[in-house]
């Protein structure tokens, strides 16, 4: 879902190229870590075609939220002249948001369901039990 050149946003190019010293794997294996994370938190939605879709079809939080975690993954590498902070906050408001989508509070638009059939059960309404009262 999210490429190299998507990260222009987030972290300049020489700050990638120091920290991965060439080693492309590293950035590669950050955004499959992001992604997989992303994936634990929505399974009401079908993560596959989520997360295949490119280019212009991609959903631009998502993708916003992948790089915020993406990066954070990646720069555990210590790298100086990153702020360090900031990535984490960035971070831990993406994890928010994802658990805003996981317990209904935020329903993104025009992500599929899991399930085609259980469109209408995206929400689990319920109430406590009758309580039985005797004199």
């Amino acid at each position: 879902m999210v490429t190299r050149d998507d990260f222009k946003s987030h972290l300049y190019a020489e700050i990638l190229n120091a920290v991965d010293r060439g080693d492309e794997d590293i950035l590669n294996d950050a955004m499959a870590a992001a992604e997989a994370q992303a994936m634990g938190y929505l399974s009401r939605y079908d993560v596959d075609t989520l997360f295949a879709r490119e280019d212009d079809a991609r959903d631009d939080m998502l993708l916003v939220i992948i790089k915020d975690l993406a990066a954070w993954h990646f720069i555990v590498l210590a790298n100086p002249a990153t702020d360090m902070e900031l990535r984490k906050t960035r971070r831990d408001e993406a994890i928010s948001w994802l658990k805003d989508i996981q317990s209904g509070k935020v329903v993104p638009r025009n992500w599929p369901p899991a399930i085609e059939e259980s469109a209408d059960q995206l929400f689990h309404v319920s109430s406590a039990p009758k309580r039985n009262t005797r004199w």
